[in-house]
């Protein structure tokens, strides 16, 4: 056999079904070999990774890089840097940036804003509006989008939302063009009105603005969502689920034949309802984490199956903009960095037995490279595809600190947290972008995806 360009050798290689001690060899940034030994075979550069686990490559489906428009909360170029720091290859865009990416005029701006800056590969989300339903069928055959995204709820102004009848009209198109619409799902009547009847109380902590964000809002949002995809044939994603009924729901649906999967978040996890007490406007997002109750069940439904897949909903803010909410959580805007410690809250839960690193690799690759069409390039552990890994080590215990941060945001929820198990090695294409703490890989190298149509 030819010359590697690198080979993997004494590691651990996790896939969805098994984990085996083994070796693999790249070649043209391409897997060229897998198997249990060298048998011989030469590179240009070994690794010995010394008995860790190799992953493929962590896919992240859920970021809100911030750019263009709000560049002073986080770029494309740190955000890419704090993924390879995550263990993630992949990043896929979110559409809520400024102008959103609903028309083809601002998938060009962005599409300029992010050529040259990323450091792992990356795809785009376009969204969704009232506004744009005519055009969608272009915008996702013309272009390489991922998925179309629309909110149930009222989220920006630049992004409006859509109501019951045009998201019928949304969905019927997804449906007719073979799109895959992602849905953030909460019922804006019932958030107004909690939110109307929990400021007259004249509460501003913390857990005033979780109780303007029910558990009821969401559920209620996916039983309708469930039932329009149902409806219309459409395909979706029900987004950072926060509900342990939410997860059954969609579940029983997609066992009588729905086309819905289950996305979920790490902070949903990681924290419940009381820790909004300490951290406030710094845990300050939609949804919302509940009590511990529902945390405990959602992680006997993750084992079940019955999340799909993990996305971090990275969105970071400048400080002063959170810093406006400890004394009035309604002053503070919603959203939390979290694409650097995403994989490391889950590799804790498997320390923990909670889940298994098989089960794991179905949330962070498998899974997401299916629905949003980059499979098999990514998301799997095949000879030809894409050799993007994710080297973890599951002994190592360490809490972030603010300097660890390869993003803009210097700040983070997990700051002070020891979490047992994390990426020390990120390789895209068969280059090592990220390893123990430093980027090591080049601004420009990470290339845009584009799902076929």
């Amino acid at each position: 056999m030819e010359k590697m360009d690198l080979l993997l050798t004494n590691g651990k290689i996790v896939t969805t079904d098994e984990t085996f001690s083994g070796v693999i060899g790249v070649k043209n940034g391409k897997i060229a070999f897998i198997g249990q030994d060298a048998l011989g075979l030469e590179a240009e550069k070994v690794v010995d990774v010394a008995g860790k686990y190799i992953l493929p490559g962590v896919i992240d489906p859920h970021i809100h890089f911030q750019d263009p428009g709000f560049t002073e909360r986080e770029d494309f170029m740190h955000g890419t840097m704090a993924a390879a720091a995550g263990g993630v290859t992949t990043v896929i865009s979110h559409p809520l940036d400024n102008p959103p990416t609903t028309t083809f005029e601002a998938l060009k701006v962005k599409e300029d804003s992010y050529e040259g800056n990323a450091y792992v590969d990356y795809a785009i989300h376009v969204g969704a509006t009232s506004e744009n339903i005519e055009l969608l069928p272009d915008l996702w055959k013309k272009t390489g989008a991922t998925a179309i995204k629309m909110f149930m709820c009222f989220s920006v102004a630049e992004f409006p939302f859509v109501q019951d009848e045009a998201m019928i009209k949304v969905l019927e198109k997804v449906a007719e063009i073979g799109a895959v619409a992602i849905i953030h799902a909460e019922n804006d009547g019932m958030l107004k009105a909690m939110e109307e009847k929990v400021k007259a109380t004249g509460r501003k902590d913390g857990v005033a603005y979780n109780m303007t964000h029910p558990a009821e809002a969401e559920i209620e949002a996916i039983q309708r969502a469930v039932y329009y995809l149902e409806i219309t044939g459409a395909e979706g994603v029900i987004l950072h689920v926060s509900t342990a009924k939410g997860l059954r729901i969609i579940h029983e649906a997609k066992e009588r034949g729905v086309k819905v999967w289950a996305e979920s978040a790490p902070h949903l996890f990681q924290f419940t309802v009381e820790d909004m007490v300490e951290k406030g406007p710094y845990l300050k997002f939609s949804p919302v984490m509940h009590d511990k109750a529902n945390q405990k069940e959602m992680w006997e439904l993750m084992k079940k199956g019955y999340v799909d897949y993990i996305g971090s909903d990275h969105s970071p803010y400048t400080l002063e903009e959170k810093k406006a909410g400890e004394e009035d959580i309604f002053k503070a805007p919603n959203g939390i960095p979290g694409v650097e410690s995403s994989l490391a809250v889950f590799l804790n839960a498997v320390n923990e037995g909670k889940i298994t690193l098989n089960q794991l690799v179905k949330m962070t690759s498998y899974h997401t490279s299916k629905i949003y069409g980059l499979y098999p390039q990514k998301g799997s552990m095949a000879i030809g595809t894409d050799a993007d890994f994710t080297i973890v080590d599951l002994n190592l215990k360490k809490a972030l600190s603010s300097s660890d941060l390869k993003s803009k945001c210097k700040w983070s929820p997990y700051l002070g947290i020891e979490l047992k198990g994390w990426a020390t090695m990120t390789i895209v294409r068969g280059n090592i972008v990220y390893k123990d703490g430093e980027i090591t890989g080049e601004k420009g190298y990470g290339t845009y995806l584009k799902r076929a149509k």
